[in-house]
């Protein structure tokens, strides 16, 4: 079979359970997509600000989804992000190229001035197929993973922020202390309450999970962390993940990161989780500094690759150069 013999359509709601079942079989077939990430492959399907039906598209052969392409738009940045998959017994047979086709697209009908994509560093075919089509590589992001039981926690300060887990109704204060944290950063687009509020009460989130560093009260420093309760958890105990580290522009250099990040980390190893992983902007050389400190080790890395859309007058409001560091 061949792309000729697959069609490209829009997603419909009568697809999701589909959908799931591809996203789960894929994951049984290779440790890189694991339960974790079906779960939030599922959850994006209904996150908030974000239209399946006109932005995400599945390939079909005989009636069977065997790939899918998701378009983030991220239109306050002027950009839209690509995830897409296409099932391995189908793959290098063209389905990639058309999914890709269809999104920029669309795209390009959202008034975005730029796709991006991220792949694995060893992803060779995915390189090829963004180099034919005129995308370019634009950053690396590198994979990070700590073992807890040789983590170095000491020279904790400072003692006058305290820290505690973040409890209900502070959304809003968090969505503030993100975007104040990474307002200058590579890849940020600001978040509304709504979409920090969902990510937060999303099925097997705890509060517990997100630590305040605090200032007479109001957050200044953050840590978001999770357990990862899918198959993927590696040899030797269970896996964790710090999602996102904030400090307030104002709280920097005064060790209110490390704190918070220490806090985190402590937190996952009362939990019974050996290894923790992150993701961290190369560019980011404090958080780096940071994070090798504590005794994280470099894993792997990925690459994102960029594509400038013909530059459309009437969306200048779109155009700002900022664009989602993770760490």
């Amino acid at each position: 079979m061949s792309a000729i013999d697959t069609s490209i359509r829009p997603y419909r709601p009568e697809d999701r359970e589909a959908l799931i079942r591809f996203w789960e079989e894929v994951a049984k077939l290779e440790a890189a997509h694991d339960l974790i990430l079906v779960r939030e492959l599922i959850d994006n399907l209904d996150r908030p600000n974000h239209d399946p039906e006109r932005n995400l598209f599945v390939a079909v052969n005989r009636e069977s989804i065997i790939g899918y392409i998701d378009i983030l738009s991220e239109l306050e940045i002027g950009r839209a992000v690509l995830q897409y998959l296409v099932h391995p017994a189908h793959r290098r047979k063209g389905i990639s190229e058309k999914l890709v086709e269809r999104a920029t697209e669309r795209a390009g009908t959202l008034r975005a001035n730029k796709v991006q994509v991220n792949i694995p560093q060893d992803d060779k075919s995915g390189k090829r197929l963004f180099a034919k089509m005129g995308f370019r590589f634009v950053r690396r992001f590198l994979e990070l993973r700590l073992d807890l039981s040789k983590a170095h926690f000491s020279d904790v300060t400072p003692d006058d922020y305290p820290c505690r887990p973040m409890m209900e109704g502070e959304d809003e204060k968090l969505t503030n202390l993100q975007n104040r944290s990474f307002l200058d950063t590579w890849g940020f687009n600001p978040n509304t309450t709504e979409e920090i509020s969902y990510r937060i009460h999303r099925p097997k989130v705890s509060l517990e999970d997100l630590t305040l560093c605090l200032d007479r009260n109001e957050p200044i420093g953050y840590c978001w962390a999770n357990i990862d309760f899918g198959k993927g958890a590696v040899m030797g105990g269970k896996r964790g993940r710090i999602n996102m580290i904030g400090v307030d522009p104002n709280y920097r250099g005064k060790g209110v990161g490390k704190k918070v990040l220490i806090v985190g980390l402590t937190q996952l190893k009362s939990r019974g989780v050996r290894f923790v992983d992150l993701t961290v902007d190369c560019d980011n050389k404090p958080a780096r500094a940071l994070y090798h400190s504590i005794g994280f080790d470099l894993r792997t890395s990925s690459l994102w690759y960029q594509k400038d859309l013909a530059a459309d007058p009437h969306s200048k409001k779109h155009r700002i150069g900022r664009v989602n560091n993770h760490s």
